[in-house]
């Protein structure tokens, strides 16, 4: 079984800042999006993968490398113009040999992949769609199926006078190689948009399944800032870098949390992360790796990014902080977003033994449930 992971790097642009970062190398407890994606497919036996990316993501290519180390083989396919979904699988059409899934690859989620690819065969479908629910279809594509799931209407991105359900692709295929036909070459194409429209108006097999399990498009601070949580809580099933200390406590290698600090779960501390004395983390926070807590500094529903470095007495609440920002000491930040382009350094498992210091005994810490 193969997938094609489309990652051809739009920019992720949140409220009013400047600075983007790809969404599929957003850091997500300390790992690209992207990465938690290819362990799902590895956990399903989806082995060979192909990525679709653009020249500009070199970080992408040198991170993921072969893939040996999550035990996949991964193959690249460089887009130097934009070709739309459709065109960008169209270019690896060779590499194709079977059935095939097609993931974007700025999706969090923990669907039951095998379970989705046995219901696609079963309806001996040339294309599947996997269904999801929203409260706003807009933002997506429409779908309407029959009792036996087989698709009967399509729309991408819906006015609101034409919405008329709140069942959406949730950008996940699973088609055969015949569902490439259409597509021509070196040409933008889009499936949503071209393809299976034009497959419906020819009245050829495409289903939609409702998905089993979590999904979330990771394009706006609420969102990503959730998808955090909605892992913390068990909402969303994902393998986090570190070891669960405590209900609703993780903590990863080396990490130093002096036995003052006051910590609410649900909360993940990240490997070599210092929590200093008298810091207070609330509900809900994640705390990336090496980033160090100032005295006395109190974070609430937040992500703050990997060393990052957070002042004395400074509040933080409901906002993002990613990878390498300085907040001044005695600052109070609400509901802001700051973004630094990720850097990525290679960790072991949290399991396995390594030279950093053991975590603080953590007698003493006043953990809330």
């Amino acid at each position: 079984m193969q997938a094609v992971i489309l990652a051809g790097g739009q920019g992720m642009r949140l409220h009013h800042i400047s600075a983007s970062a790809a969404k599929p190398m957003m850091p997500l407890f300390d790992q690209p999006v992207l990465e938690h994606l290819i362990r799902l497919l590895a956990w399903h036996d989806i082995k060979d993968i192909i990525i679709t990316t653009s020249p500009e993501l070199t970080d992408l290519m040198e991170y993921f490398g072969d893939g040996s180390r999550w035990g996949v083989n991964i193959r690249y396919s460089i887009e130097h113009e934009p070709r739309g979904t459709a065109g960008a699988v169209k270019l690896v059409q060779k590499m194709i040999e079977g059935t095939f899934v097609v993931l974007s690859g700025d999706v969090v989620t923990d669907i039951d992949l095998s379970g989705a690819i046995a219901r696609h065969w079963g309806a001996s479908a040339i294309a599947s769609i996997l269904l999801h629910r929203v409260d706003d279809p807009s933002q997506y594509g429409l779908v309407k199926h029959d009792m036996r799931g087989r698709i009967t209407y399509f729309m991408e991105k819906p006015k609101s006078n034409e919405i008329t359900g709140s069942t959406i692709s949730a950008g996940i295929y699973i088609l055969e190689p015949e569902a490439l036909s259409s597509v021509p070459y070196d040409e933008y194409c889009d499936f949503a948009r071209q393809i299976f429209p034009r497959m419906l108006n020819n009245n050829e097999p495409v289903y939609g399944f409702n998905m089993r399990g979590y999904w979330c498009d990771i394009g706006d601070t609420n969102s990503y800032r959730n998808v955090h949580a909605d892992a913390l809580t068990g909402s969303l099933k994902l393998k986090l870098p570190a070891k669960q200390v405590r209900e609703g406590m993780w903590v990863g290698e080396g990490a130093q949390i002096d036995p003052s600090a006051t910590i609410s779960s649900p909360v993940y501390i990240g490997a070599g992360a210092f929590i200093k004395r008298n810091a207070v983390l609330g509900r809900r926070t994640i705390i990336g790796e090496d980033a160090v807590i100032g005295e006395g500094a109190e974070i609430l529903q937040c992500v703050i990014g990997s060393k990052s470095h957070i002042g004395s007495n400074t509040v933080i609440r409901n906002s993002i902080i990613i990878d390498g920002h300085s907040i001044p000491e005695d600052e109070y930040v609400h509901d802001e977003l700051r973004i630094l382009k990720p850097v990525y350094t290679v960790r072991p498992e949290a399991t396995t033994t390594t030279q950093r210091k053991p975590v603080t005994n953590n007698k003493g810490l006043g953990i809330r449930a």
